[in-house]
């Protein structure tokens, strides 16, 4: 089974597809309502992360490598935070999965699998001490899972292979700002942080077929983010995050995940 640099594509396509829709949405979507307080702005995000996962019952493991590109519509509510529903495209690597009870065991090794992507997320402020902020945040995502065909491991008898991916994600945690600064305001939060998900693997050979299915779940459960809010202008908002999760190896010891978030905001 061989990767398939096609999906790189779509994600560039997908990246360049949303910015041109928020510059367009900008002047239509993007309002203050009077007196209220509440602005929506719409923006993009784009995320990469790696997450170790379990499988067979916990005694297997692997990595899920994800990269996703999004459009946002952010509601913005003056002082008490802010909520937002975002959908996309995401790329997921499933690589190292090893099924065992189709007609001939094998190893997933093909690489990306392309799937459209939804969620929301949740930021609110709880309390400030000066220029001490604290607030909490919380976010659900959900990959939606496609199927693919990939070519069958070299044997005398012709058959195919189909495989099918889905992860969902559950941030929640607290978070602290420094709001000292005029236009720069760093942070950092800790969540519950869960993923999960299934892969679904599919294996026709000749007159011989089978279907095998493995439940996948993100090693460690807790998250670390340290990232910043860069606001050039009153319509424009950029933020960068950094994440860690730790877990402990099926071997002992422990070691950790990390990934990368940045969304740009915009409204006119």
């Amino acid at each position: 089974m061989k990767k398939q640099p096609a999906e790189v594509k779509k994600l560039s396509a997908a990246v360049a597809l949303l910015a041109a829709v928020a510059v367009l949405a900008g002047p239509a979507r993007a309002q203050d309502a009077e007196g209220a307080g509440i602005r929506v702005r719409p923006g993009l995000g784009i995320e990469h992360f790696s997450r170790t996962v379990s499988w067979d019952e916990a005694a297997s493991t692997s990595k899920l490598v994800v990269s996703l590109a999004v459009l946002r519509a952010e509601v913005e509510l003056a002082t008490a935070g802010r909520m937002a529903l975002f959908a996309g495209y995401s790329l997921s690597n499933f690589n190292g999965l090893t099924f065992r009870q189709l007609p001939f065991s094998l190893e997933y090794q093909a690489g990306t699998i392309g799937s459209l992507l939804w969620g929301a997320d949740f930021e609110g402020r709880v309390a400030g001490f000066g220029d001490i902020e604290v607030g909490v945040a919380a976010q659900f995502a959900m990959s939606l899972g496609r199927a693919k065909e990939f070519e069958a491991p070299s044997l005398n008898a012709a058959g195919t292979v189909d495989g099918k991916g889905t992860w969902s994600r559950i941030l929640a945690g607290p978070l602290v700002r420094y709001a000292g600064y005029e236009n720069f305001t760093p942070y950092l939060s800790v969540s519950y942080n869960r993923l999960w998900g299934t892969f679904t693997m599919s294996e026709s050979i000749g007159a011989l077929s089978g279907v095998e299915e493995k439940k996948i779940t993100g090693r460690g459960s807790v998250g670390f983010a340290f990232g910043a809010v860069f606001e050039p202008s009153a319509s424009v908002k950029v933020q960068g995050e950094l994440t860690a999760v730790p877990y402990k190896k099926l071997s002992g010891g422990l070691d950790t995940d990390y990934g990368v978030a940045i969304k740009a905001v915009i409204s006119i």
